[in-house]
């Protein structure tokens, strides 16, 4: 079995007790309890007799504890850096005397490249030259797990990168396809639109004559249907009067019938004998020859005579043909005729029965039809009136139908050229409708185009240097990579020695946006605070921040405030508790005040684990987490292990970015307006920023995300309007506030002879801890001596003598500050702790001051 065991377990009071007794004798006393002891015994006593063991109790435990120390292997794996090693080596001599010591160095170049190409393959590895790999073994911090980090960071960091360019590339790429297919379509929509106008036009006169032919035939439709109304009226009225008419002829006639019945009565009476009796006579009598012959004249025949009444009667039906005689056509010289020859008779039909019943019937049927010829004489007129009224009602009707007929053809006319009208109507609406889509896609590509040609070239411009940035991501993200892994803890003149002239990490790590809110929360706006501003958001460990001036510790309250910040101190009694909730529920810990010992419990994450060993406990780890460490110590000594688990920021205030701040405080104290305007600047510069970011990204994702015609979409036309006029309108508050910006700046430079020797004066008290640990000097005390300086300097109208007067009294107060060991200046500065003994309490005003003080002044 083995045992590795590292510096964090080293350090556990009594382990290294532990282990030593272990190296030395192979056995932790009374590590067993005497039952336990005994059992063990009696286990392995066959098998220590079997080895030639002797049976004594003592024999075999010795055996069992001979045979552990045989299959127990221990590692030690500690850092040589310090005291700390030498002083375990004295106190414990096991750890010399019962180990084989393995001093593991710094990776050479070789072993370097060949971890690179196992993690990154030979293509890639070939960023890594000589020269980088180098530089890279400067840092002394080097450990297997640096790199290994460093290496994972740049994996992690190239993927995300190359992501990110790639999305950015067809984001822009999009949008310009977009401008350009609205610019192709307002060519080809111009073209169009001519042609759809000329037909628009022409089909527009076709419906206008369209219209004339169909208001002319409705006229005439309307004048057929009025004449059609007046003729049915017309035939109404007709047809009541021939009603009526009709009726009184009908009473007439109805009044001579039952005579003409009669008759037909009479002629039943007889039968073909009485016909054959009468056609038998050759010489009839007189009355049945006149009655004959009457009939003979009703009938019309020329010849009136007995020979044409016997041939008459020869016919055989011939009282059928009289019962069918049409008697409406006897006319009136028949009658006239007829009575004549009935008045000259004279006879009854009594008396003509008695010469002949044939004849009786005859005489009968012929006065029966006299009587209603007569009847029918006097009716007749009405009857011809009936009749000429009906001819006319017939007429009358023929024309309406002729006249319907006209109308149902005007109508189908007017149904025809209504369809057509609707047709062309159709037609005209949908040319009208393609030409006013033409026209609304002309106004929107040309809002577009016109709207949006500055971004079209900046976009254009943006997208190559996104190519080439794409290019380049292999190197950059393995400097910036680099970057975030090792240059935490150095100054910044290190820094730039390590990458001079190779790579700017906010160009690549993060944004103007984000600076500007970074800024807005509380960082100095300085170029090492800016990065260390990246190393503390980005890296991939958790951030211990070198905080001397507790500038750090100032940014990350207010930057995580709204993220319910928990700040805390290795002291406090429930710290663990703490940091078990933030570590279950995501919420951001500081750590504040923490020396060269930090806790290990904090850190018991392994990738890929989802929860955290924290004592004794397994607790679920949000990714939300954020742990944040901060410690006062200007130089701390911390183990590889330390660099290992944390990332190590060093926010000491550099000489120009105190030269800022001091010049904030002076501004603020001498032009107050001034100093809030550019702090209001500051805030609307960065809002503005950020405001200009998400309406270009607005921009882009409206056109992309477009579906269909993009012209037809007036919200996406409308709302890349107002975004486009937004924009310009941000971007000229931006001109606006960098143009006052470089008037502020002007106006505040003129103070910054001052703020200059005001920072030259603290690093001048800070390099004081170099003659002597006890002159420890912090920049919120040195601040109130700066605010002190402000207040008691004579004031002065002429800005070169009040700058004069600021610093005369600020060095006259450093170096009283400095002078600590006076009564005097104790009394000055009630609220500040000062060092008890200072050589610098020999100096005098009239004594030579440091070179920098000159300097400055």
């Amino acid at each position: 079995m083995v045992f590795l065991f590292t510096d964090a377990h080293v350090a556990m009071e009594g382990f290294l007790e532990l282990i030593n007794n272990m190296l030395t004798s192979g056995m932790v006393p009374a590590l067993f309890a005497d039952d336990e002891k005994e059992g063990i015994i009696g286990q392995v006593r066959d098998e220590a007799n079997k080895v030639g063991v002797p049976p004594a109790r003592e024999s075999v435990w010795q055996y069992f504890v001979n045979k552990c120390a045989n299959n127990l292997h221990i590692v030690l794996a500690m850092s040589p850096v310090g005291e700390t090693l030498r002083t375990r080596c004295r106190n414990f001599p096991g750890l010399v005397n019962n180990c084989s010591i393995d001093w593991f160095t710094a990776w050479p170049q070789q072993a370097l490249h060949a971890v690179a190409s196992v993690f990154l393959g030979e293509n890639t590895v070939g960023v890594f030259s000589k020269t980088f790999l180098q530089k890279l073994r400067r840092v002394n911090y080097t450990t297997p797990k640096n790199y290994l980090d460093f290496i994972n960071t740049y994996n992690k960091l190239l993927e995300e990168k190359d992501k990110f360019v790639l999305e950015q590339c067809h984001r822009l790429d999009g949008g310009l396809s977009k401008l350009l297919a609205a610019s192709e379509q307002l060519k080809e929509l111009n073209e169009k639109l001519e042609v759809q106008k000329v037909a628009v036009t022409e089909k527009t006169e076709a419906c206008e004559k369209l219209l004339i032919e169909i208001q002319r035939a409705t006229e005439q439709a309307n004048e057929k249907k009025a004449m059609a109304v007046g003729k049915r009226s017309e035939i109404n009225e007709q047809n009541k009067e021939i009603v009526v008419e009709k009726a009184d002829a009908e009473e007439a006639l109805a009044m001579a019938l039952p005579a003409l019945e009669e008759a037909k009565l009479a002629l039943q009476d007889l039968d073909k004998s009485d016909v054959t009796e009468i056609r038998s006579f050759a010489k009839p009598p007189r009355a049945v020859q006149c009655v004959s012959e009457c009939i003979v004249v009703m009938r019309g025949y020329k010849e009136v005579s007995w020979k044409q009444a016997k041939g008459m009667m020869s016919e055989a039906n011939f009282l059928k043909s009289l019962t069918e005689m049409d008697v409406d056509a006897i006319t009136s010289p028949q009658v006239r005729r007829c009575r004549e020859m009935l008045k000259e008779l004279n006879i009854t039909v009594e008396e003509m029965r008695d010469i002949s019943r044939a004849g009786a019937g005859l005489l009968k049927f012929v006065v029966a039809v006299l009587g209603y010829c007569s009847v029918a004489r006097e009716i007749k007129p009405k009857r011809e009136k009936v009749a000429r009224l009906e001819r006319n009602f017939l007429l009358s009707k023929r024309e309406l139908e002729k006249i319907e007929k006209e109308v149902k053809a005007l109508d189908e006319e007017l149904r025809n050229l209504g369809e057509k009208y609707d047709a062309a109507m159709r037609e005209k609406s949908s040319l009208q409708e393609e030409a006013e889509i033409m026209e609304r896609r002309l106004i929107a590509a040309d809002k577009l185009i016109s709207g949006l040609g500055s971004e079209k070239i900046r976009w254009t411009e943006d997208l190559e240097e996104l190519k080439r940035q794409r290019v380049r991501l292999l190197g950059d993200c393995l400097l910036a990579s680099a970057f975030l892994s090792y240059l935490g803890a150095f100054t910044w003149d290190f820094r730039r020695d390590m990458f001079r002239g190779t790579l700017q990490a906010r160009h690549l790590l993060t944004n103007d946006v984000e600076i500007s809110r970074w800024t807005s929360e509380g960082l100095p706006p300085d170029e090492l605070s800016i990065e260390n501003g990246i190393l503390t958001t980005q890296a991939s460990r958790y951030p211990l921040c070198i905080d001397p001036q507790q500038q750090a510790l100032n940014w990350i309250k207010k930057k995580e405030e709204k993220n319910n910040l928990k700040v805390v101190t290795f002291n406090d009694p429930d710290f663990l508790k703490q940091l078990e909730l933030a570590i279950k529920y995501g919420f951001p810990i500081l750590f504040k005040d923490v020396d060269e010992y930090i806790d290990p419990v904090i850190d018991n994450r392994e990738p890929g684990r989802e929860f955290v060993i924290l004592g004794d406990k397994e607790v679920d780890y949000d990714p939300s987490f954020r742990l944040y460490l901060n410690t006062k110590l200007s130089n701390p000594k911390y183990t590889p292990t330390h660099f290992s688990r944390t990332m190590v920021v060093n926010y000491t205030v550099t000489m120009k970015g105190l030269e800022d701040q001091l010049l904030s405080v002076i501004v603020g104290f001498e032009r107050k307006e001034l100093e809030e305007q550019r702090e209001r600047l500051i805030q609307e510069t960065s809002d503005n920023k950020r405001l200009l970011k998400d309406l270009e990204d607005t921009l882009l994702r409206e056109l992309a995300t477009s579906q269909g015609n993009m012209l037809d979409n007036v919200e996406l036309v409308q709302t890349l309007e107002d975004t486009k006029s937004k924009a310009v309108e941000v971007a000229e508050k931006l001109k606006l506030g960098a143009k006052t910006a470089i008037d502020i700046d002007k106006l505040r430079d003129g103070y910054r002879p001052a703020a200059k020797l005001g920072a030259v004066l603290f690093f001048v008290l800070s390099e004081m801890s170099a003659v002597n640990s006890m002159y420890q000097y912090s920049l919120a005390s040195y601040l109130q001596v700066f605010d002190l300086s402000l207040r008691k300097s004579l004031p002065d109208s002429i800005l070169p003598k009040r700058l004069k007067n600021i610093m005369d009294t600020l060095t006259m107060n450093v170096y009283n500050y400095a002078c600590t060991g006076k009564k005097k200046t104790l009394q000055q500065f009630p609220t500040t702790s000062f060092p008890v003994s200072t050589p610098l309490s020999r100096w005098r005003l009239g004594a030579r001051r440091p070179a920098a003080i000159l300097k400055a002044e």
